[in-house]
């Protein structure tokens, strides 16, 4: 199934550009930071606190493609995961009209956040062994289904989901495939950060709240094409 990203995009998400603070668009030499009323005193701490920060996060995402070994521009780093779930709904889903497909029993915060953005939740329970029913599934897609979320390592029941049926689903949905990673450190189930290239339609999702013992930082990482990133820094 050919995947086409533009007829899944919400209208007035197109026209938006992503944030840009006026001090990263200046391009001479600049000695005194007048233009975002901060405390030029600086911080009493060892960081500079009292600079607003790059709205683009480039130095944390660089470590991170260091780590990971996936390009930064291929990289939005959320306020925790949830604000990844969160921003899939605005920028894909339009409310009252679309629809999107969750596989009970599962992370509850993807019916939470559609609820919130008043996008009707189609939910195709797994198998007797927590696995995929991909038949269910793709009979459950009609012309306004946007996103199908797959936890693996799922959360709460613990396995991994089959990576054939993923892959059969990622080749046939017609629209978004959200693979939520969070618990991918505590398995052997290999991630799928590094099949991006190979599935234009992919959002891969991790965190540095489990492994990383991180949860205070409320960092989420979502992994996915440039043409999905750009649409997430907008």
């Amino acid at each position: 199934m050919e995947f086409n990203l533009e007829q899944l995009v919400r209208q007035n998400i197109k026209q938006l550009t992503p944030y840009s603070s006026a001090r990263h668009e200046f391009t001479g030499k600049a000695s005194v930071f007048l233009d975002a009323n901060e405390n030029a005193y600086g911080s009493p701490l060892a960081d500079k606190f009292n600079r607003y920060p790059d709205p683009l996060q480039w130095q944390l995402k660089f470590q991170l493609a260091r780590i990971k070994g996936v390009p930064a521009e291929n990289i939005f780093v959320g306020n925790g995961s949830d604000e990844v779930i969160d921003l899939a709904y605005r920028i894909f889903c339009n409310p009252t009209k679309d629809n999107v497909i969750v596989c009970p029993p599962t992370y509850g915060m993807y019916e939470v956040s559609g609820n919130i953005n008043d996008v009707f939740i189609k939910k195709v329970n797994l198998t007797e062994d927590f696995q995929l029913d991909v038949e269910g599934i793709l009979e459950a897609v009609d012309e306004h289904t946007k996103l199908l979320f797959i936890c693996s390592p799922n959360n709460p029941t613990g396995n991994n989901m089959n990576r054939s049926d993923v892959e059969v689903l990622l080749n046939n949905f017609p629209g978004i495939v959200v693979i939520d990673e969070a618990y991918i450190n505590y398995s052997k189930q290999k991630t799928f950060i590094q099949e991006l290239t190979e599935y234009p339609n992919l959002i891969v999702m991790q965190t540095l709240s489990k492994a990383w013992g991180l949860a205070a930082l409320r960092l989420g990482l979502c992994y996915a094409s440039m043409d999905i990133i750009d649409l997430f820094n907008k």
